[in-house]
């Protein structure tokens, strides 16, 4: 909500626009590129015709939850879940318990948009759970008077949610039944995570488009531009459109820029571009780069309404492969722009007609500023702006109704400023913590001296309200969307300097900064930690990030066309890029799986006629494996 971004110390100018593109990822991926939703926010998905399982089909319940697992905080909340048990074979050890692990939004989300739990279910006699996430939909603890209410919105605890509800499950169906995770997005890191802290529990996982690498100390300096990369591949031929589109796209910024170093430079390419008014070569670039990190991520082979519904307009679909579509705007024509040098270094020439431009990393040169307008006309460049412009009216104007584009602000954090204050005195070394050996203290160990919350409850709480809190208690800070315009993808200038180092993007590691209690105290939700580690120490050795190859029974599935492809988790030397099948243990028991032309977690979907082959591939290879699991769990209870 807009009030969020306030509350965290940013100017009101900043927060109305980065609430339209970055939403409540300020406090978990400030310095990211372009628009960014909420990891695996809720959205309603997949354009049908009704005849597909839903929440209509749920059986809803609720079970009574701790608020604390792991310390001395009172008081419990009501979880909510769906329950669906009329595929379930109770006959003898057949079926299987499939849990969908909730996300950061309500419950119901991924109901309406888990086709593979539902497909599988009916064909394997599964029982369906599916949870809320803590502090989500009809799922939030009352917070008014309790102290340090927000504390407790952890992933962690979350997690002991999953396996106390489903444990009580168990017990009340009198069954040993093998339970299976699945999630997408920040419901795959959890899939995974539940399966890897609680082994004994959850017999597998289905982790879908999990960006748990993503970690800075496991992400590493190469990984800096990984979400950038990956969106770029569906703007050429490895994503189904032309390499042709995404040369022209990344040729586009650096001859705006030149261009508009004259008056009627910049007027005729505001109009090419769809201008209200007469914009900046600055304006027009940044409107220009803001939409791709969205449909990268919505890029599926039907209508869709999961990109849009929580970071767009709402419930008006991308049409089926928006990058393609895209791309066919215009982009995908020979427009005679000739390059020389070395793109992957940011170090190259570009003519088109009269316009000369040299570009070195973030600094170009030309001749923009004495072209006329006849040359500015004859040389293409309008045509190349139109192209673009048009490409990225696929996403700014779904609704149809736009016939000109208003100035694009920059996000400057320029006037953001959150002091720390001298927190002797203030400190309390009381947390509510799993228990994690030879790991770095727990962010939520040093906070405030405990506080009774002032929060005022409400009926509803906001989509996504869990996620800000989540990140801020327990340094969820992913570092693959940091870095772009690096020399492998479609963006220019860069936004980092030259020789950029993992350090010197997010900082030493071992030093911490503000956290970002004073606006959540402002707000009176008091228990955030005093100090932020944009490392992510604890949470990285708490979940064994990078170690994922030491555990069984996992599947971590990518689609190479998603942005967090970037941060998932593969074997040494494997990517989105390597084969279908990578395999993560010896005993083939946990894998990476890759579909070649896949956006965010577009297995968990409901199959249709237009997916690619990988896809159907994957969901048939996630079948086998779950068999494999449930079989090799009932072979031990022997």
């Amino acid at each position: 909500s807009y009030s969020f971004c306030t509350l965290l110390g940013f100017n009101k100018r900043l927060c109305s626009v980065t609430m339209q593109r970055l939403l409540l990822l300020t406090t978990c991926l400030v310095g990211s590129v372009n628009a960014i939703g909420s990891l695996g926010m809720g959205r309603w998905g997949q354009v049908h015709d009704g005849t597909k399982p839903s929440i209509a089909n749920c059986t809803w319940k609720y079970y009574e939850q701790v608020l604390d697992h792991f310390g001395d905080g009172q008081g419990t909340y009501n979880e909510r879940y769906c329950e669906y048990s009329k595929f379930w074979d109770q006959g003898g050890r057949k079926g299987p318990i499939y849990l969908y692990v909730g996300n950061e939004s309500p419950v119901d989300e991924y109901v309406n948009n888990t086709g593979l739990m539902w497909e599988l279910g009916e064909k394997k006699g599964a029982l369906l759970i599916f949870a809320e996430h803590r502090y989500e939909g009809k799922s939030v603890p009352l917070m008014h008077g309790v102290t340090d209410c927000i504390s407790y919105c952890t992933t962690s605890q979350a997690l002991a949610d999953y396996v106390t509800l489903i444990t009580d499950i168990k017990k009340n169906y009198t069954t040993d039944a093998p339970v299976v995770s699945f999630g997408g997005s920040y419901g795959g890191m959890l899939a995974g995570w539940i399966r890897i802290k609680y082994p004994d529990v959850i017999a597998g996982a289905i982790a879908a488009s999990a960006p748990v690498v993503g970690f800075p100390g496991v992400l590493g300096t190469g990984g800096l531009d990984a979400s950038s990369a990956a969106l770029s591949r569906g703007l050429g031929s490895k994503g189904g459109s032309t390499d042709q589109c995404y040369d022209n796209l990344r040729s586009s910024w650096p001859l705006i820029k030149e261009v508009g170093k004259s008056q009627i430079g910049r007027e005729l390419l505001s109009k090419a571009a769809y201008r209200c008014k007469t914009s900046t070569a600055e304006d027009i670039i940044s409107w220009g780069q803001g939409p791709w990190f969205n449909m990268a991520e919505g890029d599926y082979p039907f209508p869709s309404t999961y990109i849009t519904y929580s970071v767009g307009p709402g419930l008006y679909p991308l049409p089926p492969w928006p990058m393609r579509v895209a791309c066919k705007k215009g982009l995908d024509k020979d427009w005679g722009v000739a390059v020389t040098g070395n793109v992957s270094d940011v170090k190259y020439s570009l003519k088109m007609g009269a316009v000369e431009v040299n570009v070195d990393w973030d600094q170009e040169s030309g001749n923009g500023a004495t072209l006329t307008q006849e040359q500015i006309q004859q040389s293409g460049v309008l045509g190349l702006v139109r192209a673009m412009a048009d490409a990225a009216s696929v996403w700014y104007n779904l609704t149809q109704d736009k016939h000109c584009y208003g100035t694009h602000l920059k996000e400057e954090v320029d006037d953001v400023k959150v002091i720390l204050e001298d927190v002797e005195g203030l400190q309390s070394d009381a947390c509510s913590c799993p228990k994690c050996d030879g790991c770095p203290p727990c962010p939520l160990c040093k906070r405030e001296s405990p506080k009774a919350c002032s929060y005022i409850d409400k009926p509803t709480v906001s989509n996504t309200f869990a996620w800000g809190p989540i990140c801020c208690n327990e340094d969820l800070y992913l570092a693959n969307t940091f870095v772009q315009g690096a020399g492998r993808d479609i963006f220019w200038p860069p936004n980092q300097p030259r020789g950029y180092t993992i350090e010197s993007v997010v900082g030493p590691k071992g030093k911490t900064t503000p956290g970002c209690y004073v606006g959540y105290d402002a707000e009176g939700l008091f228990g955030t930690p005093l100090q932020k580690d944009a490392w992510g120490t604890w949470i990285t050795d708490y979940y064994h990030t990078g170690n994922e190859a030491n555990f069984t029974n996992i599947v971590w599935s990518n689609g190479a066309l998603d942005p967090w492809s970037g941060a998932g988790v593969y074997p040494k030397g494997g990517s989105a890029l390597g084969p279908m099948v990578q395999n993560l243990t010896a005993d083939g028991s946990s894998v990476s799986l890759i579909i070649d032309l896949g956006a965010h977690h577009l297995d968990l979907f409901f199959p249709t006629p237009n997916d690619p082959p990988s896809a159907t591939a994957v969901r048939a290879i996630e079948e086998k494996m779950i068999d494999q699991w449930v079989e090799k769990y009932w072979a031990e209870r022997k």
